[in-house]
Order: structure tokens, then sequence, then C-alpha cells
């Protein structure tokens, strides 16, 4: 190698050795300093990885996804701690062996089991109801759509090979598109951009210098829900379409779906904060494509909003969270789908 070359070699070589220890000292420094750099964006859509880098990644078709192998605890979670697996999904692992039949549970936050700890979702509390006799998988992602439930499904989640499929979405669905850009409409870049966004999401300074440039280039979220015309996740009419592909891609597989209505709170029996009953109202909209959807496929189905308003205290506090169901609204979820498992399974023996 002629000496000029090695120069130039040894420069390169010393500024990346100049530029990894500024980094490195920014990096001690912020951390050091304590330095807030958490900034909350509550649409999903945009979901960055400077909103919850120590909880979930971007991926250019489902749009972001859980960090694998790891307790993750974040103020995403209210301090709350949740075990994702291997496959990033809530709960222990999933073996490659099928040693029995398989329940996949797929939806949104509320079948994740936003607040719950793991044996109080209603998919484990399903196994235990079960006897064992099913492995039960819960694959709820925290803000997905249907669109991304179809995609998750179609791509990584029939591997498992279930053999029955419950499905429950809805309030990610009818919430207000960032930018005006419904989810089936999302353009990512290409994912080896955003590896490398998921890998620098890991530094603090990172995050904290996105979090200056965002702050000054971006309008409050707040003020996207002032507009005169409002453009959905994903409208009711796509909605509906989009079950409609879940539950004959099942079908096409032999699998059996199971369709859910999505739970939300009486407005008679927890109408005390009326600020989020237009919401509300507006959900049950979404409710009633479920319902619709069922009886076209004639297809399986549990009508949770409505079980759920049967009895008292599903909620712990509306003011707070309208969304989520507690515990024993998860017991009662249950044990519904361990009632409707074993009609299918009456139904299979006799043929009908």
């Amino acid at each position: 190698m002629s000496a000029r070359r090695q120069s130039k070699l040894f420069r390169l070589v010393a500024a990346l050795i100049v530029l990894a220890v500024f980094v490195t000292l920014v990096e001690i420094g912020v951390r050091v300093s304590g330095v807030d750099d958490y900034f909350q964006n509550r649409f999903f859509v945009l979901n960055r990885a400077l909103d919850y880098p120590d909880v979930f990644k971007k991926d250019r078709q489902l749009f972001w996804r859980f960090r694998t192998e790891r307790n993750v605890t974040s103020r995403f979670f209210e301090g709350r701690s949740y075990r994702i697996n291997s496959r990033g999904l809530r709960g222990g692992e999933v073996s490659r062996t099928k040693t029995k039949r398989r329940i996949l549970t797929l939806g949104n936050s509320c079948t994740f089991g936003w607040a719950v700890t793991d044996q109080q979702t209603y998919s484990n509390q399903l196994e235990m109801m079960l006897d064992g006799e099913y492995e039960v998988i819960n694959a709820g992602i925290p803000g997905y759509s249907t669109v991304q439930g179809l995609r998750f499904l179609e791509q990584e989640l029939l591997e498992l090979d279930p053999d029955i499929v419950t499905i429950m979405f809805a309030w990610n669905d009818h919430w207000v598109a960032a930018d005006g850009i419904a989810d089936e409409e999302q353009q990512f870049p290409p994912q080896i951009l955003l590896s490398c966004q998921n890998q620098l999401s890991k530094l603090h300074s990172y995050r904290l210098l996105k979090k200056l440039l965002l702050s000054q280039l971006e309008a409050h979220p707040d003020s996207t829900w002032d507009r005169d015309s409002i453009v959905y996740r994903v409208s009711h009419q796509g909605f509906a379409r989009n079950l409609l592909a879940i539950c004959r891609l099942c079908i096409d597989r032999g699998i059996t779906p199971i369709l859910l209505t999505s739970p939300a709170p009486s407005l008679d029996r927890y109408g005390h904060n009326r600020g989020w009953a237009p919401v509300v109202r507006f959900h049950q909209v979404y409710c009633w494509q479920t319902r619709q959807v069922a009886t076209a496929l004639d297809v399986d189905m549990i009508d949770a909003e409505m079980e759920l308003n049967v009895h008292e205290g599903m909620y712990d506090d509306t003011r707070h969270d309208f969304i989520h169901f507690n515990a024993a609204g998860h017991r009662i979820i249950a044990g519904l789908l361990a009632d409707k498992v074993r009609q299918l399974e009456t139904r299979t023996a006799t043929g009908q």
C-alpha cells in the first residue's frame, strides 16, 4: 500500500475514532444529566422508535412490532412490566413443535391485556378453563388495527398452525389517522433505513436530538382533532373488509375463526364522564360491522360488547381509561370463549 493511501486510511480511522469518542461523551452526558428525551405522540401510525424505543421497533409492513426477548417497562405502559417472547408476543415461549391444539387470540391492547398480569389475560384464563387441552397464544399488540392484524396473521402467525383464531379489533381502527393518511395507504421507508433508526433509537442522545427537532417542526397532535373532515386509521367499511379477509384467510386454511365485538363501557352505567360518550357511540358502529361480517360469513361470534355490560365492575376507572376492561372483564371473555370452544367440539363430534 502506498504512503498516500496509508495516510488517507489513517485519517479516516482517526476521524471515526474521534466521532465515536464524541458520540460516547455526548451519550454519557445526556444520561448523566437526566434530561428527559421522551417525546409522546398519541398517534400509533407515527409510533416512532423515539416514542417508545425500549418497547417497539419500526417495521415497514406492520409499522411497529415489539422488541423481543425482554421484560419491558416504560412510560408507555405506565410503569407496568410485561414479558415479550422471541416471537414478539406477550407471554412465554411458543414451541416450534405443536403438541396440542392451538388457539391464537388476535387483537390489540385489549387482547394483549393492558394493565393486567399474564395470568389475568383472557388468553391465559382461556387456556386454564380448557384444562390445558389447548395451547392459547396471545397475539394482541397494542395499537394494532385490522390492517396490521391481517398482515401479521398472513405473514407470520399462520406458521404457528393455529386450529382456532379469535379476532377482536375496533378501537385503533377508528382512531384519527396521523397526517390524514389511513393505515392501508401508509408507505414506510425501506426496512434497512428503519433498521438503522431502530439501532440509533437505543441512544439517548439520538432520542433527545429528535425530540428537539420534532418539538419545533410538528404541530401539537391535539390540533388534528379539530379538523372539519376526520380521516380514520381504518374506515368502518375498511374495517368490515379487513375482518372478512381475516376470516376468509382462516377458513381457506381450515382454521376456525371466532369474531368478538370489542367491549366498551355502557353509557348508562359508566356515563358520569360524558367527554368520551361520542367516541363510544362511534365505536358501536364498528361493533355493528363485526356482527354483520359474522352473519355474512356464517362464522361464530361472541358479542363481548353486550356481554360485559350485563355485569358490574368491568372497568376500573373510565375517567382515566374507557377502552381497556379489567381482570374481571378478561375472566368473563375467557369463559365465553371456553363455552364457544366446547360448542365447536360438540359440533365437530356430532358432524353438525
